[in-house]
């Protein structure tokens, strides 16, 4: 009995104080990414989307969305969306996955795309959050923050890059990216 009681109290005493997972510790919660897309009149952009995480070290960790086109074809360009195609390795990519993260080229105006990060099996750390849009046949806009997964909200500081340029049409495709994290509610 002296044994039984020992066993049961050095494994009570282990599951008290060995470390928990983190995911555990802290679910992750959700990512709401709100945006602008606008007809710029003298071009007419293609809108291919895609929103993706990546580790600290630039690895890919889970593509969010990607726009019905881009996930079907356009990726093998090249060309289009040309940051996610290099990460996504979308050709290999599980079947239950792209179901999950297609879904329709956003239209042109305000929109909002929600993220519950816990469905996507995002663990608690440090990310950066990508959203890539193919604005014509040479251009994408690529918009990227650093994410922090855990137990505080923020708003993302999100940076701007034109790639390999900013095309000369007279006003921005997408514009106003705000993306805000919310911790899940424990």
């Amino acid at each position: 009995m002296r044994t039984f009681v020992m066993c049961s109290l050095a494994a009570w005493m282990l599951a008290c104080f060995a470390p928990r997972p983190a995911y555990g510790a802290s679910p992750a919660g959700r990512i709401e990414v709100r945006f602008v897309y606008l007809d710029p009149g003298s071009i007419d952009p293609t809108y291919h989307t895609a929103m993706w995480l990546e580790d600290a070290k630039g690895n890919m960790v889970q593509t969010l969305f990607v726009s019905n086109d881009l996930s079907t074809t356009y990726y093998q360009s090249g060309k289009v969306c040309p940051d996610w195609v290099k990460q996504a390795g979308w050709a290999k990519a599980p079947k239950s996955l792209v179901n999950a993260a297609t879904g329709p080229t956003p239209n042109v105006s305000a929109g909002m795309m929600p993220f519950d990060l816990e469905k996507f099996k995002v663990a608690p750390g440090k990310y950066k959050f990508r959203f890539e849009v193919n604005i014509d046949d040479r251009n994408n806009v690529l918009f990227q923050g650093d994410l922090e997964v855990g137990d505080s909200e923020q708003e993302l500081k999100i940076e701007t890059l034109y790639l390999p340029s900013k095309p000369d049409i007279g006003t921005d495709v997408v514009k106003d990216v705000v993306v805000h994290y919310y911790p899940a509610k424990n």
